[in-house]
């Protein structure tokens, strides 16, 4: 009896916890199947390219054929055979936040997908300039 009302607490905790996290079950699993570390470039203007060394780590459910792509363009990083882990760098450079899927070779449906967040110290600002005759 203990149990079953220790399990039911535990449940309805793990429930709040992840209704107080503000992710969904489904959005949680995707992001522990693919996570991409350092998720965030910070360049030093605003319109600077960013760079970075970013470390994708994939631990899908299933052994298969997968393949990491950058979402906008739909260009193939790399792909992978018949495994169900593994770890691959990206040199990233760019100026804006982009995001990267996680393809399953066979059918081509994405998995998961992360994002790789562009921020900047200093914002551009526009001076005005005022001249003066005298």
């Amino acid at each position: 009896m203990y149990f079953k009302a220790m399990s039911a607490k535990y449940l309805l905790g793990a429930t709040l916890g992840l209704a107080v996290s503000g992710l969904s079950a489904e959005e949680q699993v995707s992001s522990q199947i693919l996570q991409a570390t350092p998720n965030k470039c910070v360049a030093l203007n605003q319109g600077r390219t960013c760079y970075a060394d970013v470390k994708f780590k994939v631990n899908t459910p299933a052994v298969g054929d997968y393949c990491i792509r950058q979402s906008q363009s739909k260009k193939i990083l790399q792909c992978w055979a018949n495994t169900r882990a593994f770890v691959f760098t990206l040199n990233f450079g760019s100026a804006e936040s982009l995001s990267y899927e996680l393809i399953s070779q066979v059918d081509r449906d994405v998995l998961a997908v992360t994002t790789i967040e562009v921020n900047w110290v200093h914002k551009v600002q526009v001076k005005k300039r005022r001249w003066r005759l005298f």
